[in-house]
């Protein structure tokens, strides 16, 4: 699982998973669960932005790339994640269906921003 190490645990990846799944099927919502994670995790590349970890102003250029795909209860729900998870310093696993905290360290960060790049891949497969 890619996304196994941002965390320490295992479920990390159906938030990369939702995702690379709105950019090809923008007519349905995510489950909200989904939703909050995804956004528990552009909460999760902010800091590490603002931590210097990574390229600023990346996440919010992503977050306005997906909007078209989102159904209005995704973009509650992303915002919802989003905002707690930034609040908190924490991420949504939906597998273990409870937050789990976040520091943006170097290894962290460097994860975070391989999904990043996948997101920005499937929304551009130039």
């Amino acid at each position: 699982m890619f996304l196994t190490s941002i965390t320490g645990r295992a479920g990390c990846l159906v938030m990369a998973s939702s995702m690379i799944l709105i950019a090809v099927t923008p007519a349905s919502a995510m489950p909200s669960r989904v939703a909050i994670s995804a956004g528990s995790f552009f909460a999760a590349a902010t800091q590490c932005e603002t931590a210097d970890k990574i390229t600023p102003g990346q996440t919010e250029a992503l977050r306005k790339a997906l909007d078209p795909y989102l159904s209005p209860a995704d973009r509650r729900s992303i915002n919802s994640g989003y905002a707690r998870g930034l609040k908190d310093s924490r991420l949504y696993v939906v597998e273990l269906k409870r937050w789990e905290p976040f520091t943006p360290d170097s290894t962290s960060c460097y994860r975070v921003q391989g999904v990043l790049d996948d997101y920005k891949a499937h929304l551009d497969p130039q």
